[in-house]
């Protein structure tokens, strides 16, 4: 009777931890990081259309789904967007914040009037000297990320050593401006411009599926190193 007994605990153990096994293969209880990708564009806004007619808005979403795909084991992978629709840069912002992230990249492709120029850049929220009050009625929303400002600039650091390593770019430049799509980000944010689609030999790369692999394990690398600090 008493083996009986211990069998039937032992099996309501083993149970118990199967159980475990499967709510978290499903996603219960999930504590993984999260990372907001923000492809930019959407919609009726193209953005960046390169000599031969890629579009930005393309460009950019091909490149939050592969980074998802490298990253969605480790990460909880959220995207603004994962079809082509327009999108508010305050909705972009108000959706980060509801996913509660840990960080968030918004994604482009760069554009100029140089067909020959071909470099990665990399923007940051610029902070305002003195003190500034938020707006009355608005929670808050034109300082929200002020706080995280230092915390972006060692994102926007990572993730130029991890750009860096890509071929057949310039450089990879790194610059604090007024950004819109940060203000009122309660997370670290950059906003990341890959290559020159006016370029047409970067078009052509950026249209590449194995190119496109290559720099999203850049970017996948650079979000790696920040959320393992």
């Amino acid at each position: 009777m008493l083996k009986n007994r211990r069998g039937r605990r032992c099996w309501c153990q083993v149970s118990a931890f199967v159980m475990v096994l499967l709510f978290a293969s499903r996603g219960y209880g999930d504590v993984r990081p999260v990372v907001v990708l923000d492809p930019g564009h959407g919609g009726a806004d193209a953005g960046v259309t390169g000599s031969y007619g890629a579009a930005e808005k393309d460009v950019t979403l091909a490149l939050a789904l592969e980074v998802k795909r490298q990253l969605g084991v480790l990460y909880d992978i959220r995207l603004t967007r994962e079809s082509d629709r327009g999108l508010s840069v305050v909705r972009r912002t108000e959706l980060a914040n509801s996913f509660h992230g840990d960080l968030m990249l918004s994604l482009h492709s760069g554009g100029g009037l140089s067909r020959d120029a071909n470099r990665i850049a990399l923007f940051v929220q610029r902070e305002k000297r003195g003190r500034v009050l938020a707006p009355k009625g608005e929670d808050g929303w034109d300082t929200g990320h002020r706080p995280y400002i230092a915390e972006s600039q060692a994102l926007a650091a990572v993730m130029k050593r991890s750009l860096s390593t890509l071929d057949g770019y310039e450089g990879v430049g790194y610059s604090g401006v007024p950004l819109k799509v940060a203000t009122g980000a309660r997370m670290p944010m950059v906003l990341v411009e890959v290559g020159n689609l006016t370029n047409p030999r970067e078009e052509g790369r950026l249209e590449n599926p194995e190119h496109l692999r290559r720099v999203s394990a850049a970017v996948a690398a650079g979000i790696e190193a920040f959320l393992s600090r």
